[in-house]
Formats: C-alpha cells, structure tokens, sequence
C-alpha cells in the first residue's frame, strides 16, 4: 500500500492533530465540584497550523511525482453535533466519564470530530504537467482516536490521546479523491497539559447539555494553546459563536465628528484618524445557511494609513486565493442596529472590531467548479441571487484603543456585489455614537474566511 511506503517518522508527523500543550499558570483557583461526562469544543488557528506532508511517487495517480512540503491547515465548521449548534468548532473531544477533581481525577476520552482543510491546495507535479489537490483531514473510520485525561483541581488537566486522522485529497479539476487513512500508519500517542474552568462564558462559547461542568483552554479568557512536534504544529482555541457572513450597504453621507484611534492587529501597531461613515454592514443569510448572531451588526468609517504589501492566502466557502494586503481603508465597528419603529436590541455574543485593507489577487480563486450566483438575505431584503465578483478588502480583527481581541483567527474577506437600492432608514449605536442613518445600496459581501500570512 502507499502508507507503506511513506517514512515512517514522517508519518508519525502526519497524525499531529489533538489537544494541546501549554504550562500550567501559577494560582489558578481550584475547582472542586464534580464534572459531568461531556464533550469539549476548539477552533483551529490556521497561522498556527502546518504539518510538513511527505507523500510517495504514484499515490495521485499513474506517474505522479513525490509530493514533500509544509502545508497549513484551517479549520472547517461543524455547524452542529448531535443536534447541537457548535459555533465556529472544528474539533470536539468527548469526556467519556464524570469526574471529581479533588485532588485529580483521570478519565476516558475520544477525539469524536474532526475537520480541517488546506488553507491553499497542493500543486502535485507529472513529468510534463501539473494539478491541484485540497487535502481534507478528519478521522479514521476503522480506528477510534482514544486517550485518557487527568483533571487537577488547581485549574490543569493532563492528557494522553492516539490520533488516527483520515487525509482525503480531491483534485480541483474534477474531484477526484484519493485516500490515505492513518489506521495504516503507525500509531502516535501524544500528551497534553492546559488549563480549564469550570463552565465556559463568553468569548467561549457554552452549550447546555454539552459541554456543561469543564472549559479547556479558558480561564476567564480565551487561550491559545499549541502541540507541536519536528515538522509539525497544531493550535486551537476554545470555540466561540459563529461569525455571520455581512452584506455592506453605502450610506447616505451625514456629519461625523471625527476622532484618533489607536489600532493594533496582526499587521501591527498605528495611529490612525477615524473620518466619516462608509457603510452600514447586516449579518446576511447565505444560501439559507442558519443564523447564529443576527443582532451583532457592523459600522465601517474610513481611516486611512500606509500600504503593507503584505501577501496572505485565505481560505473560505468559496475557496483559496492568495491576495496581496495594501493599505488601510476603513474600521467596522460593532454596532446595534434597529429601523426607526423598532427597539435596539442587545449584541448576544460579542464580536470584534475589524481593520479593513485594500487587496489585490495574486491568483485566481481555487475551487472546484466556477463560483456564480449566490443567494442571499438579510433585514432589508427577501432571498435574492447576487453575482460576487472581485475580493476588495481583507478584514482583520484589530485591538482599538486597548479592547480586547475576542477571536483573532475570524476574519473577513468582502467581495464586490451588486443589488437594488434600499433606502432604508436606521438607528445605529455602537462606541463612537448613536446616529440616524440612510442605508442606499449593497456593495460588498464579506465572507469569515481563514488567513496565512505568505514569506515575503
């Protein structure tokens, strides 16, 4: 088989995917309480997320040259498990035993989920040409992926997990698959330590009747936490409530009083002068995909800055791109958002403020099969079909005078739409101010899509 000809320490490299490895923090409250039997829920960061892949001669098909290579990974939504809406989750451990941590209890536990992808496809060379390749990761259906945890109640637990992922490789062109099951691989044990709580809060995200009893990876905040090995690297989050996609409305101009922000992101550290109202953006409706967070809305003003040049792949719902980052051009502020008859309801699951730049494709947008018409609707509309063109601006989430970051690896990539005029009258609250403003017509649609930053 092909497995059996793949290096067998390189393989050990391709099963790097479990829970992960941070030090325990000093004078962490101890939890004392008994903790139900559940299921544990994590985002993948995918900057913080590649594995070097090593794959032989022939496995893509007659003749196909041997594939070597880092590949970064991002996480692909569950939507739901077991009935349940899991937010933006891509792995989920189940706790397959209660436990009472006093001092430490030591329980069962599976890998149950599993969903990841690559942030760009794999270019697999023949000795005259050339094809693209996704590589999909989830878990092995002959083998469970099975460990044990030992839960402190200072707030640490330990784990020991055997990961058998399941790597599916689909050929952009027309869908081919090809197969490479980790129950044919040598068996890798990894071992684990972070920290937990005991029930999750926002920005992480709880589910009654799920994950009651036990937060990993969260102590009042969000944690990053990362297991890594020689060649390869996995880092998570806990989960958090699914980011909407937004369709983004020009406004009729008014008065804004302009103001200095301080912006720092991923891209670093600026000044910058906030200037007048741009756009007015609603959690949209995709192809009747449910909604999560309706009632966090976004207010775009336009600031200004120096151009990054700065490229990044992005991986979304409508496929990979790599994009070159250009200048600053606008901050999205969480905002309420009612029309002039209604109430101002409260944001349920808080969002970030986004730093929006300008972008230029580097390549076309990888994906099987052509993109075309998409459907759509949202608070000022009924379902309609728009045609997305062109990425225009890549949006990341930005610390704006010292507030806290909620979820950095949710970001935003807006495409050019097109629709008809609105005109729709609106009441807006957010930090900057509440004001009465004219929605006019659609302009962009932005999509949560994953980024890596490109060597440059």
């Amino acid at each position: 088989m092909y497995a059996n000809r793949i290096n067998r320490k390189v393989a050990a490299l391709l099963l790097a995917v479990s829970m992960l490895a941070v030090i325990p923090m000093d004078g962490a409250l101890a939890q004392t309480a008994p903790i139900p039997a559940g299921y544990d829920l994590f985002a993948t960061d995918p900057a913080e997320t590649h594995f070097f892949m090593q794959i032989p001669a022939g496995f893509f098909g007659p003749g196909s040259d041997p594939f070597e290579g880092v590949v970064d990974f991002a996480g692909v939504r569950l939507e739901t498990f077991m009935g349940f809406p899991v937010g933006d989750a891509d792995t989920i451990v189940q706790r397959m035993a209660p436990a009472n941590p006093a001092p430490s209890d030591t329980v069962p536990i599976e890998i149950v989920a599993l969903s990841l992808r690559s942030v760009q496809p794999i270019y697999v060379t023949y000795p005259t040409t050339g094809e693209s390749w996704d590589v999909d990761v989830d878990l092995s259906s002959s083998q469970p992926s099975v460990g044990q945890m030992t839960i402190h109640q200072e707030g640490t637990f330990d784990s020991q997990l055997q990961v058998v992922p399941r790597f599916t490789f689909t050929r952009l062109d027309d869908g081919t698959t090809r197969i490479l099951d980790g129950a044919e691989l040598p068996p890798v044990i990894f071992e684990a330590n972070s920290f937990w709580d005991i029930h999750c809060v926002l920005p992480a995200l709880a589910v009654p009747g799920l994950n009651d009893g036990f937060c990993p990876g969260f102590d009042g905040g969000k944690i990053l936490t990362l297991e890594q090995a020689l060649f390869a690297q996995h880092g998570v989050w806990p989960a958090q409530p699914a980011l909407e996609h937004f369709e983004c409305y020009n406004l009729e101009t008014k008065p804004f009083a302009a103001r200095n922000v301080q912006l720092t992101d991923q891209f670093g550290t600026r000044d910058a002068q906030v200037t007048e109202r741009l756009q007015l953006c609603n959690p949209v409706r995709k192809r009747n995909e449910p909604f999560s967070n309706r009632r966090a809305h976004l207010v775009c003003y336009t600031t200004s800055g120096p151009s990054l040049q700065i490229p990044v792949t992005v991986r979304n719902q409508f496929g990979s791109q790599q994009l070159m980052v250009e200048e600053p051009t606008r901050l999205c502020v969480p905002s309420r958002k009612r029309e002039l008859d209604a109430t101002l309801k409260r944001i349920t699951a808080p969002i970030d403020h986004f730093q929006c730049y300008s972008v230029e494709p580097l390549t076309p947008l990888y994906r099987q099969g052509q993109l075309r018409r998409v459907k759509l609707r949202d608070q000022f509309h009924t379902q309609r079909g728009v045609r997305v063109g062109a990425p225009r601006q890549l949006c990341a989430p930005v610390d704006k005078n010292g507030s806290r970051i909620e979820h950095p690896v949710a970001h935003l990539v807006c495409y050019e739409i097109n629709g008809p005029r609105v005109d729709i009258d609106v009441v807006v609250k957010n930090q900057f101010e509440r004001a009465k403003l004219v929605a006019i017509r659609p302009q962009l649609l932005c999509v949560p899509s994953a980024k890596v930053v490109l060597p440059h």
